[in-house]
């Protein structure tokens, strides 16, 4: 098990590697029948006591990702080891079989084969004595032309039939998003906490909500129903926009599935943060983890009533730029704004891509334009049709809303950094 978690595989994803020691040593200790996924959650992914597995999958989905990441461990690097770990479907006990690449065939099929053998072996002696030998070397000449002309074709039938992606800065950003090296999550955002924003009066600090505190000492500034309020609290909401958003960008060409995750914002740690590329959907007050990382980003939007006027501050203006953009609700011409963040994560190590505005609308049309790749394309021409990698960079976005939905996003401003 050691082995599996320091593999390539296993050692970005802590998780993984934690529900795989967990359930591994649970079974050796003689306790593999009372694994479940209520206490697996709760030993694994911190969960309460109290927690219902019905509205929270995080075991059954890491179960999934942990029985195909263990598929591609003894097909590579673990091909040569002596036992073969699986967890089968219905169960989160381990199994172990022994291994061994050089294992004799069952006896009966082994006789036949011997049998076909001899015989093959009996004809060939016989043909022999003809005189009708053919030449090693020649057959190996053959074999080898056969090989190339069968090569050459399926090169020219996946070139004609499968072109190649093309160098566009769509493309250069997916890739740079998606790598075979790292873990990709995508995050939509937790609408619980709007809602309970709207109750209690007052935004979530992150180091309440990283910890989960909040859900045991969150009051109301206004009149509230407690009740209801942690009722709130505990549910997991999210917008329907954002699922989308999820599903259109794990579809993408450049997406790697057995190294993309899809998970709720409460479920994010700080390490992920610096370890893994980030997807993120949604302003801090539906992610409180955008916090962690706006030190980062030029383009701040200010989304709290409370700390001043809703507004995208602009932290370093460009010429003909202003230093802050307002966002009022009640405009009525009905103006949005958005923004697209990409950034690198926390170490440095790989990338973080947000997509805000101050409603689900704004967001959404943020989310449209960094997935459409015209418009994409169409922004950062210079990095289309060669192989510069695309830099990080950031965009300032105009929209329309109107009846919750958002126009085709304009940028307003975007900076593009070396």
């Amino acid at each position: 098990m050691q082995r599996i978690v320091a593999s390539p595989g296993f050692v970005n994803s802590n998780r993984l590697s934690t529900f795989l020691l967990h359930v591994t040593r649970q079974s050796l200790s003689g306790s593999g029948a009372s694994l479940n996924e209520r206490s697996i959650g709760e030993a694994v992914f911190e969960r309460s006591p109290d927690y219902d597995p019905r509205d929270d999958n995080i075991v059954r989905s890491h179960a999934s990702r942990l029985r195909g990441r263990l598929e591609d461990y003894f097909a590579a690097e673990g091909a040569q080891e002596p036992l073969r770990m699986t967890i089968p479907r219905g169960s989160y006990a381990p199994v172990f079989e022994a291994f061994d690449a050089d294992s004799p065939l069952p006896n009966g099929q082994l006789a036949d084969i011997r049998s076909e053998i001899s015989v093959q072996d009996a004809a060939a002696q016989e043909v022999s004595s003809r005189g009708w030998r053919t030449p090693a070397r020649l057959l190996s000449g053959c074999l080898a032309l056969l090989v190339l002309t069968i090569l050459s074709a399926s090169l020219f039938v996946y070139r004609r039939f499968h072109p190649a992606i093309p160098q566009t800065a769509s493309h250069k950003l997916w890739s740079q998003m998606f790598r075979s090296d790292q873990e990709t999550i995508i995050v939509p955002a937790d609408s619980s906490l709007v809602i309970v924003h709207l109750m209690a009066g007052h935004q979530i600090p992150l180091a309440d909500y990283a910890g989960g505190r909040y859900r045991a000492t969150t009051g109301c500034k206004n009149p509230c129903d407690l009740d209801m309020l942690h009722v709130v609290e505990s549910a997991r909401y999210t917008s329907m926009s954002d699922l989308e958003y999820a599903v259109r960008v794990s579809r993408l060409p450049e997406a790697i599935p057995s190294r993309t995750e899809i998970r709720f914002a409460r479920d994010l740690e700080l390490k992920d943060l610096k370890e893994s590329n980030l997807i993120l959907a949604g302003s801090q007050e539906a992610d409180p983890w955008v916090s962690a990382i706006s030190g980062q980003m030029n383009f701040v939007l200010h989304d709290d009533p409370a700390a001043g006027p809703l507004r995208v501050e602009n932290m370093r203006p460009q010429s003909g730029e202003k230093s802050e953009y307002p966002y009022d609700p009640h405009e009525p011409q009905h103006r949005g704004l958005a923004t697209i963040a990409f950034i690198p994560n926390l170490s440095g190590s790989g990338n973080i891509l947000i997509v805000q505005g101050f409603s689900v609308a704004g967001t959404q049309a943020a989310a449209e334009f960094v997935t459409s790749e015209h418009d994409l394309d169409s922004l950062l021409p210079a990095y289309s049709g060669n192989t510069t990698k695309l830099p990080h960079f950031e965009i300032l976005l105009s929209t329309v809303e109107i009846n919750g939905m958002a126009s085709h996003a304009v940028p307003l401003a975007w900076h593009v950094y070396p």
